[in-house]
C-alpha cells in the first residue's frame, strides 16, 4: 500500500502533518482547499511511503538473511579454494 502525507512548513521552522492520504489526488485535493488560507513563506509538502504488513516485512527480513547466509557460504568456500 501507498500513502501520502501533506505537510505544512511555516516560516517560523515548525510543521504540521495536515493529512495522510491513499492517492496523491487526495492531498492535492486538501491543498486546493488550503490555498486560500496559506500565508507568505508558508511551504507544503507532499511525501509518498510504502506500508507494509507485518507479514510482508516477516517474508523481506528471512530472504534477506537467506540471501547474506548464502553469500557467506560462497564466500567461505572462495577463500577454501585459495
Amino acid at each position: 500500500m501507498i500513502a501520502f502525507t501533506l505537510t505544512n512548513y511555516c516560516g517560523c521552522g515548525s510543521s504540521a502533518i495536515l493529512g495522510v492520504f491513499d492517492t496523491m489526488e487526495a492531498a492535492l485535493e486538501r491543498m486546493r482547499v488550503l490555498a486560500a488560507h496559506t500565508d507568505p513563506g508558508d511551504e507544503y509538502r507532499v511525501e509518498c511511503f510504502e506500508v507494509k504488513t507485518f507479514d510482508e516485512e516477516v517474508e523481506n527480513t528471512e530472504r534477506v538473511l537467506r540471501s547474506r547466509a548464502e553469500w557467506k557460504a560462497k564466500q567461505a568456500k572462495m577463500e577454501e579454494d585459495d
